[in-house]
Order: C-alpha cells, then sequence, then structure tokens
C-alpha cells in the first residue's frame, strides 16, 4: 500500500489540490493507498516512524523539501524502505534533481510506473539529509527568508540572496577531508548530495545522487566588487568553474567554525549541531526514471 505523508499547506495549498487530482487516478488504477496528514513541524516524522515501524515500505513525501527532509528522518530503517516523492512546496530542489515531474499526475506516474532506484542521502552527526547540508551565508540567507513577511516560495529566496550578499560577512573555518585539513576564509561550505538550492539557484550543478560520494563546494575570496557577478554565474549554473569556488568529491566532509555556525540540512536550521557529513550509499531507494 502506498502511504502518502502530506503537507496541506505546502506550497500555498497545492498540495490539498494535488491530493484530489492523485486519489482520483488512484481509485481508476485499483492501487490501495493511504494519506497521512500533517498539522504542525515534527508530524512528518513522527508518522513516517510509526508506519514504518510497524512495517510499511512503500512510503510517499507529499510536500516540498521540508516534508521530504521529515520523511526521511522518521524512517526507521532507510533500506527496508521505497521512497516516491511528490512535489507540491515552494522549492522542490531535490525532486527536480532527479527528474520528478511538477505535475501531480506526472510526479504519480513516476510513482506507479517506475522502479525504486539505490539513493544516496546525507548524514550530519545524526540528522539525514537528501539534496544539501551547507553552512555560511546560504544559513544567513534562509534566516531573512524565514523572516520575510510578503515574498514568498524562491522569489523570497531571491531577495533573501541579494540581501545577504550585500550585507555579508567572510566565515573562518576548518574543513576536513579526502586526507586534507585546511582554514578556510570563505563564504559558504557545502556537502551535496543534489543539485539546486533555494527553488532552483545551481550550487552543484554536477552532483549526482547516487555515486557514492558526496560534493564539497567551497566558496573562497569573494570580495564585494566580485559579488554582482557572482550572482549572475550563480543563478546561470556556472558557480563550479569559477576560480574562488573549490569542487572536490569525498565520502565524509567536516568543518569546524569559529565562531560556532548554525548547520542548514535541506532548508531546515539546526544550531548547536556538529557538521560533520557522510554519505550513506545502498540503504535508500527512491522511485525514480
Amino acid at each position: 500500500m502506498l502511504n502518502f505523508i502530506y503537507n496541506p499547506v505546502a506550497g500555498k495549498g497545492r498540495a490539498q489540490r494535488f491530493r484530489s487530482a492523485i486519489e482520483a487516478k488512484l481509485k481508476a488504477s485499483g492501487v490501495a493507498y493511504c494519506f497521512w496528514e500533517t498539522s504542525e513541524h515534527g508530524d512528518a516524522t513522527r508518522i513516517a516512524r510509526e508506519l514504518t515501524g510497524r512495517g510499511e515500505c512503500d512510503i510517499v513525501a507529499m510536500g516540498g523539501d521540508g516534508t521530504v527532509h521529515e520523511v526521511l528522518n522518521g524512517l526507521a530503517d532507510p533500506a527496508r524502505v521505497n521512497l516516491g516523492l511528490i512535489p507540491c512546496g515552494s522549492g522542490n530542489d531535490f525532486a527536480a534533481a532527479i527528474g520528478i515531474p511538477q505535475t501531480p499526475e506526472g510526479a504519480l506516474d513516476v510513482l506507479l510506473s517506475a522502479k525504486p532506484r539505490p539513493t544516496d542521502f546525507l548524514e550530519c552527526a545524526g540528522v539525514r539529509g537528501l539534496n544539501v547540508i551547507g553552512a555560511g551565508i546560504d544559513v544567513e540567507i534562509l534566516k531573512r527568508s524565514y523572516r520575510a513577511k510578503f515574498l514568498k516560495g524562491s522569489l523570497n529566496y531571491f531577495a533573501s540572496l541579494i540581501m545577504a550578499l550585500i550585507h555579508f560577512q567572510f566565515y573562518r573555518f576548518r574543513a576536513e577531508f579526502n586526507g586534507e585539513r585546511k582554514e578556510h576564509r570563505g563564504l559558504i561550505v557545502c556537502a551535496c548530495n543534489g543539485r539546486r538550492i533555494g527553488g532552483g539557484i545551481g550550487i552543484c550543478p554536477d552532483a549526482v545522487v547516487d555515486d557514492g560520494l558526496l560534493d564539497v563546494v567551497m566558496v573562497e575570496d569573494v570580495s564585494k566588487a566580485m559579488i554582482p557577478g557572482a550572482l549572475v554565474r550563480l543563478v546561470q549554473g556556472r558557480i563550479l568553474r569559477q576560480r574562488y569556488t573549490r569542487h572536490e568529491r569525498a565520502g565524509r566532509l567536516k568543518a569546524l567554525f569559529d565562531p560556532p555556525a548554525t548547520v542548514q540540512i535541506d532548508g531546515e536550521l539546526y544550531d548547536g549541531l556538529p557538521f560533520d557529513v557522510q554519505v550513506v550509499t545502498g540503504q535508500l531507494r527512491i522511485y525514480r526514471r
């Protein structure tokens, strides 16, 4: 049976509209299903834990990246789960990275016709992530976007990005990966499994979700005069090709900030969490083509 864990207010109510279309098609196809509605933060994690704890293995996260993040962290044993995604939030960055259509019919077609394929995920000090784990200016962008009262979705994120870059400060951290331990002064350090953040901004267009490696992205030594050009290249998906960007592949990335920094995992903010990220491969299957 397909168990849909969905956030009815995701995407300004888009999830609720998607549900009607999906239910109609499931009934016509004779597929057994059940919808489990969330009402507050943490519900998706709790529901996923309860369902998988009693042996349910087909779990569908229906919402945005936040819903997917919560569901992933509720799985009792990812190796025993086939995970489906119905993207209907404001960002849907990981779903886009694996080619899930943005329409309810298209996403459901993948769920009903594609085979679940092994897909990597990330783990940071016990917290799972599917898309990107980072610290630095990406956290400042998220904090600004969460405070915004008027703009929503991708436009909100982009406006927050511009303001964060205007007021940016460098972050000092020591990064450890591939046997290297080095001090850095930069804007951001990320461990990427997916390719996008903020509803379509290509932080790591070269990332592959099933190669058994995480993609390390660090942006360093950017002066204020370089900010406008860096922003254009980021939006164009060309940030990895710039001299101020370091891109490596590794199995693990550790970063120690001075002073300590907030960590973002799939857009969710964590204070006091050590930045110690490793890739987990061969333990999760996702319905995708």
